[in-house]
């Protein structure tokens, strides 16, 4: 039988590209109470979709589901724990989804929804990744989909703490009618108490120009050596809103960051300048949603579920 994959050849013909890891018990069968025969998982070595400090992300086939797999070596498979616990929690049509998870001697391997791109290369990828601009849905249908995502996610009393626009997925079904945004990337990932907040800890918490007022404030503190572990301050997942709000901000501008030019950024954040952001003039009403979204002040901020709510009033 010949099964067409996502980029129009059959699996017949791509088969013979790929290593094969395995058939054999799942150890983790996601939505099913017993245990079931793994498909074949295949990876394409030459199709590398991502690579960070401790994996991998390639191409590959799950059975005969074109996927995404990211393989860890077993030794570095703890950086990843905080991700596969974020993603075994979260079931929403606007996060990721993990497929399955396998290991052999040396790797752990994660199976995940293939998307075809990201927001960040919506923007600034190549030309045909650019071209899905003309497939992307409303702007208000955008937004909905990212808010109800991170609604789910903090629902779930997770915080996100690494939301940028490279960890903005975007799934286009075969039609091309379809299109479905996901965030991704839950390595930073933390759970929150009922009131939403968690403890700071560890060196990483994001991307510098895509962090909360609060959270730059805490790691220049920190930096600074005026912070020391027992009195600092914890993490909220208003701050996640914040966030968020940049993100639709960057996508309202066509690429752009709300805070002005690269270098500025941080400062700009922290001196409560939207510097390009001020220019848009017009989505005068999801303009004042995310202004309500990049309050400076932590409290005055609306919440994730508030912004769903707003989005849905727009016309």
């Amino acid at each position: 039988m010949e099964v067409e994959t996502n980029d129009g050849t059959s699996f017949s013909d791509v088969v013979m590209q790929y290593e094969t890891i395995g058939t054999r018990e799942s150890e983790q069968r996601f939505n099913s109470s017993s245990s079931a025969l793994l498909p074949l998982i295949k990876i394409d070595k030459k199709q590398i979709l991502g690579q960070g400090g401790y994996g991998i992300v390639y191409k590959g086939l799950w059975g005969e589901e074109a996927v995404a797999v990211k393989r860890i070596q077993s030794a570095n498979t703890e950086s990843n724990e905080k991700e596969e616990e974020a993603l075994k929690s979260l079931n929403h049509p606007n996060v990721i989804k993990l497929l399955d998870v396998e290991v052999d001697k040396d790797f752990r391997y994660y199976v995940l929804e293939l998307c075809q791109l990201s927001l960040h290369q919506l923007f600034w990828g190549d030309k045909n990744q650019k071209k899905c601009r003309e497939k992307m849905p409303s702007d208000k249908e955008v937004f909905l989909q990212l808010a109800m995502g991170l609604a789910h996610i903090h629902e779930m009393r997770l915080i996100h703490r690494d939301l940028k626009p490279e960890n903005v997925l975007i799934w286009v079904d075969s039609t091309g009618e379809t299109v479905l945004m996901k965030w991704a990337d839950f390595g930073l990932s933390k759970p929150v108490s009922e009131r939403g907040s968690c403890s700071m800890s560890g060196p990483n918490r994001g991307s510098n120009n895509w962090y909360a007022p609060e959270i730059l404030k805490m790691k220049i503190d920190e930096e600074e050596n005026r912070t020391t572990p027992l009195h600092r301050q914890r993490g909220t997942v208003i701050s996640d809103v914040f966030t968020e709000g940049l993100i639709f901000a960057f996508y309202l501008l066509e690429g752009l960051h709300p805070f002005g030019s690269p270098l500025k950024i941080p400062s700009y954040i922290l001196k409560d300048k939207p510097v390009n952001l001020l220019k848009e003039e017009n989505h005068q009403l999801i303009h004042k949603i995310i202004m309500e979204m990049l309050k400076h002040n932590p409290g005055d901020r609306i919440s994730s579920s508030q912004v769903v709510e707003k989005i849905k009033t727009l016309p």
